[in-house]
């Protein structure tokens, strides 16, 4: 019985939950667990039924999260060591990961990893408009920056920020679009800088149209866990499906996405200073960016779709499809 104000009985409601659920559902065929809390609920069912089938989908280095206190931390890697050898597949987002999976597991019965990235469809075709510069009000011939994504902490909003009042006068703006906890700060920069814009969240089959207005997209992940230094963003694979160049920190696997296409370039200086130093460069180039990349752009967004990216996937079923 749950009574509201007793927090003493929320870990009892809570526990209640994840044996209601490896009960339920232990009968399926196959679990895929999309993090290691999902993970240790599989591990639970399987425990109740042996023939379960397991698929650890770590969407991020699950031991090595930010903003995980360090007991869980170290829970979910003594539970990854243990209890890996348990998941017929491990599914990983990043090489960086993948290696780093590699090194810490394979020696504890880890059976099988792959690399299926987080990446959209292919794109249909060009808007036929210019959603973002006829919301905000920009002029064809602005150079958009655009960040898009959560607005919240360790994601380097504060330091793009602090780079604002860099932005006064020149034709560079700086757009930031989606929701979040920084949302407020960011807004008090709208105020008073003409040079910086918010635009509200669109629906997820509008934001390439929205993306694919700006000049240049901004992955300013903070690494300040291994999870995100390993990071290879939705945003950094929404900004090539849109045609934009990208700006990344120093993200190694970022960083060799776009140095293989030639569709980006690092910013070696992770300060405001940093960071107006290279809008100002990418601001600069003639022909336009956007122009230069083309080719390398068009070989990305071949290559980097989930049309493409779903063989991983669906390799995996057709796999556990043929095990007794």
């Amino acid at each position: 019985i749950y009574i509201p104000g007793f927090r003493v009985l929320a870990p009892f409601k809570w526990a209640e939950l994840v044996l209601r659920i490896a009960w339920v559902y232990r009968k399926a065929d196959a679990w895929h667990c999309n993090d290691a809390e999902a993970f240790g609920i599989g591990l639970l069912a399987k425990w109740l039924r042996s023939s379960l089938k397991l698929v650890y989908d770590c969407h991020e280095f699950e031991s090595e999260r930010n903003g995980k206190p360090a007991w869980l931390s170290k829970a979910v890697r003594r539970m990854e060591t243990r209890h890996i050898e348990k998941a017929e597949e491990v599914i990983v987002v990043s090489p960086s990961i993948q290696d780093a999976y590699e090194s810490r597991y394979a020696a504890y019965g880890m059976r099988r990893i792959s690399l299926v990235r987080n990446v959209p469809n292919a794109r249909a075709g060009n808007a036929a408009t210019q959603p973002l510069r006829q919301n905000l009000g920009l002029k064809a011939e602005d150079f958009v920056a655009i960040y898009q994504g959560a607005l919240t902490v360790n994601r380097g909003i504060e330091t793009l920020l602090a780079m604002a009042p860099e932005l006064n006068g020149s034709r560079i703006h700086l757009v930031f679009m989606g929701y979040g906890m920084l949302e407020p700060q960011v807004m008090e920069v709208v105020k008073s800088n003409p040079n910086v814009h918010f635009q509200p969240a669109v629906p997820y089959e509008e934001v390439l149209d929205y993306t694919g207005d700006a000049d240049i997209g901004l992955v300013s992940v903070k690494p300040v866990c291994l999870s995100y230094l390993y990071c290879l963003p939705n945003k950094l694979f929404e900004s090539i499906q849109a045609g934009i160049p990208v700006l990344v920190n120093d993200l190694p696997d970022c960083v060799a996405l776009i140095e293989q296409f030639g569709i980006g370039a690092r910013v070696v200086n992770d300060t405001p200073e940093g960071w107006y130093e290279a809008l100002a460069e990418a601001e600069s180039k003639s022909p336009a960016w956007k122009v230069q990349a083309i080719d390398g752009m068009r070989e990305a967004q071949a290559a980097l779709n989930w049309e493409n990216e779903s063989h991983g996937l669906t390799a995996i079923y057709e796999r556990l499809q043929l095990q007794p």
